[in-house]
């Protein structure tokens, strides 16, 4: 848990229109993570005279994810799980009133985006952990530091998901990109210029009036949590992620 002296309204003194929806860290996280993304299918496509460009893009991206995960119980308001992910009942409920019409506001992620951004951490995470164990069929490109601890077997089956997680990945970020732009079209709310400004349009919200920061230096052991995680975990299970 965060301390209370380490939480603080946030206030937005430059336009008395708007009011902050997202902090840094969550906008530098998505926005990371994005080109991450982008630049693992151009190393995987385009670097294969340099596997290690593909395998650090890997790690940083589940360093990404360990760190979201962690600021998802530490961080600021509406990045916090418990903010946005909501029960079948919840989902169902706004879901109705997308489809009769009824605006509900939500200054973070509502009921539905909620859930999808949790499918996107998983997606992703699994994706990073099966590169872990992957390797190319002859094993001379390239190599995941953990595939000599797991059977010749296994290796292919990761490396035959990693492939085919892309794909998965790919079909969710579209559904949620779309979902996005639909949104905002519809609803006239900011929400894609809220992504890059961190600020939303003042509204009668029915998650959280305002956005509570966590500090910044929780951010950062968050972020050290996340390197040491990723990092200790594959040599402990006797992988050498600087190989």
């Amino acid at each position: 848990m965060v301390p209370e002296k380490d939480l603080r309204p946030e206030r937005d003194s430059e336009d008395s229109h708007f009011v902050k929806a997202w902090d840094l860290p969550t906008r530098l996280f998505k926005w990371l993570l994005v080109l991450l993304v982008v630049l693992a299918w151009v190393s995987n496509k385009y670097g294969g005279a340099v596997p290690l460009w593909h395998k650090a893009n890997g790690y940083a991206i589940l360093v990404l994810i360990v760190f979201r995960i962690l600021w998802g119980f530490a961080g600021s308001s509406t990045a916090r799980f418990g903010a946005f992910l909501k029960g079948p009942r919840g989902v169902l409920s706004y879901a109705a009133a997308l489809i009769k019409q009824k605006r509900q506001p939500y200054l973070g992620h509502n009921p539905l985006g909620g859930w999808m951004i949790i499918m996107l951490l998983a997606a992703l995470g699994l994706q990073g952990v099966l590169g872990l164990y992957a390797a190319d069929e002859d094993r001379l490109i390239i190599e995941g530091p953990l595939a000599k601890t797991v059977s010749e077997a296994a290796v292919d089956g990761a490396a035959h998901f990693h492939r085919l997680g892309f794909d998965l990945i790919v079909c969710l970020a579209a559904i949620h990109i779309a979902a996005n732009v639909l949104y905002d079209l519809a609803g006239k709310s900011g929400l894609i210029r809220a992504m890059i400004s961190g600020r939303k349009l003042k509204a009668a919200y029915i998650d959280q009036p305002s956005l509570v920061t966590a500090g910044r230096g929780t951010a950062l052991l968050c972020f050290i949590a996340a390197v040491t995680a990723v990092f200790g975990a594959i040599v402990l299970l006797g992988g050498n992620p600087f190989k």
